[in-house]
């Protein structure tokens, strides 16, 4: 998949549920959370499609969201395998 193609995947596929999981969690409007989503270190990682964070569930990256503002770091969870 070439860069062009993974923003429009992000875009469309990744960006929408994630951002609705975060206003739902934290009470914020979807702009508020969109923000937040936008200057994490998560969504910069999660641009890069050679990380492969694209795979992980809305739920799961809004918990590595969480983790990034409350504590500054990011654990990635394992794969089951």
């Amino acid at each position: 998949m070439n860069e062009r193609q993974y923003g429009a995947l992000l875009a469309i596929l990744i960006v929408p549920p994630l951002v609705a999981e975060i206003a739902k969690r934290s009470g914020k409007s979807e702009i508020d959370a969109m923000d937040s989503l936008y200057s994490s270190r998560l969504y910069e990682q999660l641009s890069d499609e050679r990380l492969k964070l694209w795979h992980y569930s809305p739920v799961m990256l809004c918990d590595m969201l969480e983790e990034e503002l409350s504590t500054g770091t990011i654990t990635y969870p394992e794969e089951a395998g």
